[in-house]
């Protein structure tokens, strides 16, 4: 066997969306901060392309690349790599990540609750692993701060004539459209309907700018969030989470969460000490709690929590065979 690189790691799921954690064979990664060490990332796209793109990945498929972390509060640092772009949080990844440092002994474990400290690029994330006989029963993670950006803007769409929506952050930014609006139920059947929806809305923000008031390098929405009511029983809300081009989130979007409980508390929707359970796609379940109120610049801001669990799925060893013609993957748009 030839092989110039083997890239290795362990795969996982939350709520039913995979996360592919790269632990070794990719080199030093350079940057004095989380956000330079993701610009020298994106700076060497290969990585993505090889661990995320056909024949070794799955078009629906993100990744994390596990890193020293760069701020003394964190213990370990996490880069987030998804199809299409490079996302400074993720939700779901975050709690795979945790979940993963506790299984797999890169965190010592602590039995009944075990603080794993995520350093990204958008801050440091701290995560509570809950711990049961030495395995990882559910994790929560202390959100960014979170808050309702612009409510009711309209967005120009082909299919739907003016939607109107709301932009929130929870860690990246989310436009939040209701399913209503769309003529759309929030089911698997459904799910290229929503990937399509999302698609034109994401094309109509072009004319829409966002820019984090103290975080300069977050400043687009790539990311739109397709909400619904709950069930009355189970959850209090549902979620569809379409990141581009075409990849619908499994789970039920930790970032997504954050989002959508910053918009509904600045609509006097929610208020400090409520909870609220959030269903996706697969009517999988994450529990979000504010915890206090506090400011982001000049807005409104909210302190939150989510709450969800994360399996190991298995481990991966990747050959990068010199020969190879797809040596960093390959991709069909639009299928």
């Amino acid at each position: 066997m030839r092989s110039t690189r083997i890239i290795q790691g362990i795969d996982s799921h939350t709520a039913g969306c995979p996360l592919r954690l790269i632990t070794s064979g990719f080199g030093p990664i350079r940057g004095a901060t989380m956000v330079e060490k993701r610009a020298d990332l994106m700076s060497r796209d290969w990585l993505r392309q090889l661990v995320l793109f056909e024949p070794r990945g799955s078009f629906n498929m993100p990744a994390a690349v596990l890193t020293e972390a760069c701020s003394p509060d964190a213990d370990i640092g996490m880069l987030i790599l998804e199809p299409d772009t490079y996302p400074p949080m993720c939700g779901h990844c975050a709690m795979a990540v945790a979940t993963i440092a506790v299984e797999a002994g890169y965190i010592t474990a602590q039995e009944g609750e075990t603080l794993v400290r995520l350093d990204t690029p958008a801050g440091v994330v701290p995560a509570r692993v809950k711990v049961e006989n030495g395995r990882a029963v559910s994790v929560t993670l202390e959100m960014p701060l979170s808050f309702l950006y612009q409510r009711d803007v309209v967005v120009e769409t082909k299919s739907f004539g003016k939607v109107r929506a709301d932009i929130a952050f929870g860690g990246d930014f989310y436009l939040i459209v209701k399913g209503s609006d769309l003529g759309l139920e929030l089911t698997t059947d459904n799910a290229w309907a929503l990937v399509s929806a999302a698609a034109e809305l994401r094309a109509g923000l072009k004319d829409i700018p966002v820019q984090h008031p103290t975080l300069a390098h977050v400043n687009e929405i790539y990311q739109i969030e397709i909400v619904g009511d709950g069930d009355g029983v189970r959850f209090d809300g549902k979620n569809v989470v379409v990141c581009p081009p075409t990849v619908i989130d499994r789970s039920p979007c930790g970032t997504g969460t954050a989002s959508r409980m910053a918009m509904l508390h600045g609509k006097g929707e929610l208020k400090v000490g409520d909870t609220f359970r959030h269903a996706g796609i697969l009517d999988t379940v994450f529990t979000g709690e504010i915890h206090g109120e506090a400011t982001v610049g000049d807005l409104p801001a909210i302190r939150c929590t989510v709450t969800g669990s994360a399996y190991l799925t298995g481990s991966f060893n990747f050959f990068l065979d010199p020969h190879d013609p797809f040596q960093q993957g390959f991709r069909l748009t639009g299928v």
